[in-house]
């Protein structure tokens, strides 16, 4: 499986000025954003700033751990859409340069998301294809009964009625001393 390049670099973080401006000043917005993106709608779809992703790297940024947040999304990111890189390179961008790994991720989630943008022949497929047609049953054909030739025995896997079973027959040992002796 080829590992494709990212479309926007990670040091092209001054543009859009806006989008740097939040990495820098407020980076749990853009790390919502991209999380809603990746999770729910490219489009934007009943996205509020202020979410439960916003609030959590919000949360772990004033513990000093937001970074972590970022290393798992770029991750999925890269693996969503097979971006080069691996968990080394991430663990980098995310903790060495916060604001730009961000701007990095929501521009590259909004280009692979836009319609047409991206390659998204190597996607994996989200949900199971529509039936065609319906399962058909077809019943096991059975086995011609073979006849007994006049002669033989009735038997059937090792069946036979009772009246014709044997009765067991004692084997003596060569080594047990026989009745007779």
């Amino acid at each position: 499986m080829g590992e494709q390049e990212w479309h926007h670099s990670g040091v092209d973080c001054c543009s859009p000025f806006t989008t740097c401006l939040l990495s820098w000043c407020c980076p749990c917005i853009i790390y919502g954003r991209v999380h809603h993106r990746l999770r729910k709608s490219q489009s934007l779809d009943g996205y509020s700033c202020c979410n439960g992703s916003c609030t959590a790297h919000a949360a772990l940024t004033f513990c000093g751990v937001g970074w972590i947040l970022q290393l798992m999304q770029r991750g999925e990111l890269r693996h969503r859409y097979q971006l080069e890189g691996n968990g080394c390179t991430d663990c980098l961008c995310a903790f060495c340069c916060n604001p730009c790994d961000l701007t990095q991720q929501d521009k590259e989630a909004k280009f692979r998301g836009a319609p047409g943008g991206g390659d998204h022949s190597k996607e994996v497929v989200a949900e199971q294809p529509a039936a065609t047609g319906g399962m058909t049953y077809q019943a096991p054909q059975q086995q011609p009964q073979l006849q007994p030739q006049y002669g033989e025995p009735q038997q059937q896997f090792g069946y036979q009625p009772y009246a014709q079973q044997s009765q067991p027959q004692l084997m003596h040992s060569p080594y047990q001393q026989s009745p007779h002796q």
